[in-house]
């Protein structure tokens, strides 16, 4: 696993924390905002951008 999907991973289940429903793993529907920046966080795509064998970000282009 690359180390942008590793941070990617990272945000998200950071971000499913905010939501009780989400941390709890309660599988109840519900309308959840974090979930909706979740998805948008895992469709992220780009270049990473490697100095010095060190991770330094991710390059994107505009679509």
């Amino acid at each position: 696993m690359s180390e942008v999907e590793q941070r990617k991973l990272n945000i998200v289940s950071q971000l499913r924390q905010l939501c009780a429903h989400c941390a709890t793993g309660n599988n109840r529907e519900h309308r959840c905002p974090v979930r909706e920046i979740s998805v948008r966080v895992n469709s992220l795509r780009g270049v990473p951008l490697i100095v010095n064998n060190e991770f330094r970000g991710v390059l994107f282009a505009k679509i």
